[in-house]
């Protein structure tokens, strides 16, 4: 999590869970987050993006990772995760793998570009959801 220790603890759990490497795309999460007062927590692998996943509002998965397509079918098939939003994002050349996510239960993919630019409105829409505004 953004200024906590790595471990989801149950008294501090992540509003949005996301499966990002690249660091500059991370950067701009957490700094969109900790502007809105957002917890975000990142995960390295699918096993603790669901672990993760199971209280959180939203889901973001970089669809560019070779593991973001099973995370995305073990998000969907878990009972505690699949009411979840998750939204995926992948170059826009990478039609196939939109269409994969879409198929595997992805509510919305976005390319790259577009995800960076509605963050801020996504995250405030998950404070308000979590604040119940």
């Amino acid at each position: 999590m953004i200024g906590r220790p790595p471990e989801a603890t149950p008294w501090d759990v992540a509003d949005v869970a996301y499966l990002v490497r690249d660091l500059l795309f991370v950067s701009k999460i957490a700094e969109a987050a900790e502007h809105l007062g957002v917890v975000v927590q990142g995960a390295q692998d699918a096993d603790r993006l669901v672990a993760i996943a199971r209280d959180a509002r939203l889901v973001i998965l970089d669809l560019g990772q070779p593991e973001a397509l099973a995370a995305l079918e073990r998000l969907a098939g878990e009972p505690a995760t699949a009411g979840v939003e998750s939204i995926g994002f992948v170059g826009h050349e990478r039609l196939d793998v939109m269409e994969t996510a879409k198929a595997l239960g992805c509510r919305r993919v976005l390319a790259k570009g577009q995800l960076a630019a509605e963050l801020p409105k996504l995250l405030a829409q998950v404070k308000r959801s979590r604040d119940g505004a």
